[in-house]
């Protein structure tokens, strides 16, 4: 079952228009904030170097990264 992981900050002026178009996604996933701790050493584990960052796991595998709406539909074929 593919799910997501979505790294962003409270800072950060693209990440809206991404955690926005998530929530209309029918997966399950959840939405990491990097600027705290526990975040932050969740986003080094992945290799997270930028926000937004949506990445898509397969039966616990990473299967693909995105930045942006257009990435993620084309990711999802939608």
């Amino acid at each position: 079952m593919l799910s997501y992981k979505l790294f962003t900050t409270p800072t950060c002026v693209y990440c809206p228009k991404v955690k926005e178009f998530m929530k209309t996604v029918t997966l399950i996933g959840e939405s990491i904030d990097a600027s705290t701790p526990e975040g932050f050493e969740l986003a080094k584990k992945f290799e997270v170097s930028s926000v937004p960052t949506v990445l898509f796991f397969e039966d616990d595998k990473l299967v693909g990264t995105t930045h942006k709406v257009d990435e993620i539909k084309k990711f999802l074929s939608i």
